[in-house]
């Protein structure tokens, strides 16, 4: 029997009531062998199976029974009660499906805002403006969606939606704290020309330092977070420490005249004092007076002080005195408050009326002692600054004085103006003004902090003050630069670290086949062939210089434009003692013979060691290499091989090595020269480094014509930075190389090298060159030997690398 028909037989058998049987039953239905879940017959069973051959059976017989057991396979699987099966709940709640309806509804809308969050991530700064209008678009959407900002900022909704919750929530933490910051401004404003008492003052001093380190602390948070949307947040702190610190300051004066009681004094006191509080101060760069931490209250010596204890109105202090205004009409009433606040504000206006009505000049003063043109130089209101200088001239009766010093820092006009936080043409105008009716005493004036306003000037990079000061005002310009304070310094902190030049790797030289200098060879007469050109080089004895250089034409002019422009105005010359007819070349006279012949030795052989070169240790020998090349145009190589030995020597020389390079490099015909920014920069470094000694015995105008060139080379160097240079980034074909070398040289300059030489020149040097001459001579020196009437010997040290002295 086979297995197939005793499962038949066995389901024949099994009574159809009998649920007890159910399990037993399940053990005699055998299983396909595919079914997992149903078990394999019993031992017996499985013995008789095998026992028993296999049968082929019918087709339909083998479809009843895959049924069958497809049956039997769904009852034992199927749950026996369909009520209690767990059901799915949906992960969305009623309102958070009604936001993502609303939103579909808006798609075009919310598509716009998710590229507006796309291209700000991208930018490089994201900017206050920038998060605002991203905000405000993300506002109008929820306003038109009319959903709860808990719903839309939940996790279900930004991700099914793309709604940017995280986004929105970050610029707008931002914004908070920028808003808070300008609100306190707004009210600490208000307070300067408030007639209101020390807590007023104190709650608004308060907010005003608080919002100032919450937008800080904003910023690096937002930079510290991973969201991409505010990471590169700029808030403008910069913009804002310029903006918040007059006010803060005029605030402190204030609190000064307030503190009469003892409670009021306490107040501030305890204010300051706090951690916070001193935070904010210091990084604002605020100079809190002492008055305001001495407990108790003191007899105050301010103006207010003062009109107080004369019986005087203090509003009254702020108008001018009876005596500037004699001659003039009595004007009406005039409430002072309204001025100040005007001044502050800078509405020019309102000013101007008062200024027309007599009711203020050029000599009023406010409580603190403060005039009109201070007021409107410290909140940057240049146009009313202007207006003052021009309406109040000084010198006359009610004009401005151009020497007004704060009583507390020590300030002066020049130093209000260097603080500027937009130092513009309205600014630049206005500084020449002040500066040319200015004694020189306010030029050299040191405020409390110990800064003049060159320092402050250097500081801030304000390139046109110092150039201006240079210019025009130089007495007073070399003592300021001269001064122990050393000004100059501030510009040397601000100045990028010089780039050091592209160090020196000597070319390949010339190939075997090309022995140029061959042609230097002395024949056995002692002449050499074919030269027609005769360098004398170094200092004149008796008329005759220290030595003599024979050389050709041809090559020479090949390497070096000037040498050629210079070579076509020369005529030949009889020279009995060489046996030769030559264009003689005088050299001039600041070029020794060492380094001359270390310049004829790389023109003859394409390439010099440094080994070759005796003299790279010698600052002054490498600046005389700096200067041939410079006057001869000579090829890039040897420039390199100056730079860099320069580079290394300057540190560790006297500065006026320094001076000489700086003024070599900055000549007219030079200073636009890229290839000498590095020994440039690197001079003026050094210079600005040295400067308050350096400069004291010098001319007055050679030092500030100096100086005007190291302050236009320094803002170069801050605001164009270099390229990163090496040899190796520069490498061009040979065929460039070729090319370059004869750059500026006509077509003609071979016929014209050659002119007064025999026309079959060619041929006897074909015929006469020496193949067999060992290329390991020096061919030069044998060439030079016995044309050289004296030597240089040049200073040997070892000197370490730039900036190691």
């Amino acid at each position: 029997m086979t297995r197939r028909n005793k499962a038949a037989k066995a389901k024949a058998e099994k009574p159809a009531s009998d649920s007890n049987d159910k399990e037993p039953a399940k053990e005699e239905v055998p299983a396909p062998t595919e079914s997992k879940e149903l078990e394999e017959p019993a031992g017996s069973q499985v013995a008789e199976t095998i026992e028993e051959p296999l049968q082929e059976e019918p087709e339909n017989e083998k479809t009843e029974v895959v049924e069958e057991t497809k049956v039997q396979a769904d009852e034992i699987s199927a749950p026996e009660d369909l009520d209690t099966a767990a059901l799915i709940s949906d992960p969305l709640s009623s309102e958070e499906r009604d936001a993502l309806t609303r939103l579909r509804q808006h798609e075009p809308e919310v598509a716009a805002l998710r590229t507006a969050v796309q291209q700000l991530k991208e930018k490089t700064v994201q900017s206050a403006v920038d998060l605002r209008s991203m905000c405000e678009d993300a506002g109008r959407i929820e306003g038109l969606l009319q959903v709860d900002a808990g719903i839309l900022s939940s996790d279900a909704v930004s991700t099914h939606a793309e709604w940017p919750a995280e986004e929105l929530r970050q610029a707008r933490a931002l914004l908070a704290a920028v808003d808070a910051w300008e609100e306190a401004m707004q009210k600490g404003r208000l307070q300067i020309t408030a007639q209101g008492g020390a807590e007023e003052l104190g709650a608004a001093l308060e907010a005003l330092l608080d919002s100032f380190v919450a937008v800080k602390d904003a910023e690096q948070a937002a930079h510290a977070c991973d969201c991409a949307c505010v990471e590169r947040a700029d808030l403008g702190v910069d913009a804002k420490t310029m903006t918040e610190k007059p006010l803060v300051e005029a605030l402190l004066d204030k609190a000064i005249e307030l503190r009469s009681s003892e409670e009021a004094a306490e107040r501030f006191r305890s204010l300051l004092l706090q951690d916070s509080k001193h935070r904010a101060l210091c990084e604002l760069r605020v100079e809190v007076p002492v008055e305001l931490l001495q407990s108790g209250g003191s007899a105050s010596q301010t103006a207010m002080a003062t009109a107080q204890s004369k019986g005087l109105d203090p509003d009254e202090v702020a108008l001018p005195s009876k005596d500037l205004l004699k001659g003039v009409e009595e004007p009406q009433k005039m409430d002072a408050a309204q001025l100040w606040h005007a001044v502050h504000t800078g509405d020019l206006e309102i000013v101007k009326a008062f200024v027309r009505r007599g009711a203020c000049t050029g000599k009023s003063r406010d409580a603190s002692g403060h005039s009109i043109l201070w007021h409107a130089i410290t909140f940057n209101h240049h146009s009313l600054a202007r207006f003052m200088v021009e309406t109040f001239p000084p010198g006359t009766d009610d004009g401005i004085e151009v020497d007004e010093v704060h009583q507390r820092r020590g300030d002066t006009l020049l130093h209000l103006l260097c603080l500027s936080r937009s130092f513009d043409a309205e600014a630049a105008a206005l500084f020449k003004k002040l500066a040319t009716k200015a004694p020189p005493a306010v030029f050299q004036k040191v405020n409390h902090a110990g800064l003049t306003f060159a320092h402050i000037a250097a500081s801030n990079l304000n390139f046109w003050v110092l150039t201006f000061i240079f210019k025009n005002f130089q007495a007073q310009a070399k003592a300021l630069v001269c001064a122990d304070s050393h000004p100059m310094k501030h510009l040397l902190q601000a100045m990028p670290q010089p780039v050091p030049p592209p160090a020196y790797q000597p070319p390949v030289g010339f190939p075997d086949h090309f022995r140029v200098a061959s042609m230097l060879q002395q024949d056995s007469s002692g002449v050499v062939p074919y030269a027609d050109v005769a360098f004398d080089v170094g200092p004149e004895l008796k008329g005759v210089a220290a030595g003599r250089f024979l050389a050709h034409r041809v090559v020479v002019v090949a390497q070096s434009p000037k040498l050629y422009e210079m070579l076509e105005t020369i005529p030949l010359t009889e020279l009995p003692k060489e046996k030769i007819r030559a264009a003689v070349v005088r050299v001039d006279e600041r070029i020794s013979q060492e380094v001359w012949r270390s310049i004829l030795q790389f023109i003859y052989q394409g390439t010099i060691l440094q080994e070759q070169c005796t003299y790279l240790h010698d600052v002054a020998r490498c600046f005389e290499l700096l200067f041939a090349v410079l006057l001869f145009r000579l090829p890039e190589p040897l420039l390199h091989l100056a730079q860099h030995s320069l580079y290394v020597l300057l540190p560790v020389s006297n500065p006026t090595w320094a001076l000489q390079v700086f003024q070599l490099c900055a000549q007219k015909e030079h200073f636009d020269n890229q290839e000498l920014r590095p020994i440039r920069d690197a001079a003026a470094w050094l210079l600005l480094h040295s400067a308050s000694k350096l400069f004291q015995t010098m001319d007055t105008k050679d030092v500030c014509e100096t100086l005007e060139k190291v302050v236009k080379s320094v803002e170069r160097s801050v605001f164009d930075r270099p390229r990163s240079m090496s040899v190796q980034g520069t490498s061009v074909s040979k065929q460039d190389l070729i090319a370059n070398s004869v750059q500026g040289i006509p077509q003609d300059m071979l016929a014209a090298s050659m002119r007064g030489i025999p026309q079959d020149l060619l041929s006897q040097t074909l015929s006469n060159t020496m193949m067999g001459f060992p290329a390991q001579e020096d061919l030069l020196s044998r060439s030079m030997m016995g044309n050289v009437y004296g030597s240089c010997s040049g200073l040997q040290s070892q000197l370490t690398g730039f900036g190691q002295a």
